[in-house]
């Protein structure tokens, strides 16, 4: 399961049927050398699998394989309740690591998709090395309650609270050392509040933005020394530099 976190001003903070026609069962897949496994491997992803439209209206994963993929990854079906739910969990294709904790799925769309929305319920996303990467919990295809990223160190990188798949309250992301790095928070339909911290501790923005598109709307900015910035291009750079320790991806 892909999870792609989406920043302010840079980047923030699935599972489709494969075809047309209505998913019944899904068939064994052919299971690489290198993977021991009891359970059914039934579908393998690439790694930037994610959602394209399909000619006929619906949608299916662009990285869905049915053979391995090198650096993608591999999902088994562990079993069914009751409910007629699909127990799931998905693994890294290089090294056989989970990818994710063990999460329900009840649309059979979902078996053969990337996409978070499917997800019954909580869970748990693993970068390559065992660490947590994100913690989520959905409901009727949308995101519900809090939402955690972490960075691959453990530290925690942003919170997030939803309600219906909105983002409700504040929402914070750190520094890799522990730092506030940002703190939003949603006044009204056309005002949100916005402000970033230097890794050292020293307020760098406090604007109020678009909550739809993210344009500056009013505010100011501070370099290192305390200064206040004039320039918007220097203030738009100072936004970026922070954005871009606090991807995920290189940290």
């Amino acid at each position: 399961m892909k999870k792609l976190p989406l920043f302010l001003s840079s980047c923030l903070l699935s599972f489709t049927m494969v075809g047309c026609t209505s998913l019944q069962s899904t068939p064994l897949q052919p299971v690489s050398g290198k993977v021991v496994t009891s359970e059914a491997i039934i579908a393998y992803f690439a790694p930037d699998a994610g959602e394209e439209e399909c000619a006929c209206g619906s949608t299916m994963d662009k990285g869905y394989s049915l053979t391995p993929v090198e650096n993608g990854y591999f999902r088994k079906l562990l079993g069914r309740d009751q409910e007629g739910r699909f127990l799931l969990q998905d693994f890294y294709q290089s090294n056989g690591q989970p990818q994710t904790s063990p999460f329900w799925v009840k649309d059979p769309k979902g078996l053969n998709s990337f996409d978070g929305k499917y997800t019954d319920g909580d869970v748990i996303g693993y970068y390559d090395n065992g660490q947590i990467e994100f913690k989520e919990h959905y409901k009727d295809y949308m995101l519900q309650g809090k939402s955690e990223l972490y960075y691959k160190n453990g530290q925690l990188n942003m919170v997030t609270e939803y309600a219906d798949d909105v983002e409700v309250g504040e929402t914070k992301t750190y520094y890799s050392n522990g730092q506030l790095a940002s703190l939003e928070n949603k006044l009204d339909e056309e005002h949100k509040t916005h402000k970033l911290w230097y890794s050292t501790g020293k307020q760098a923005v406090d604007l109020i933005v678009d909550p739809y598109d993210f344009s500056i709307l009013s505010g100011k900015a501070w370099d290192q020394q305390g200064n206040i910035i004039e320039d918007e291009d220097e203030r738009q750079k100072v936004i970026d530099n922070i954005y871009e320790q606090l991807d995920t991806t290189k940290n």
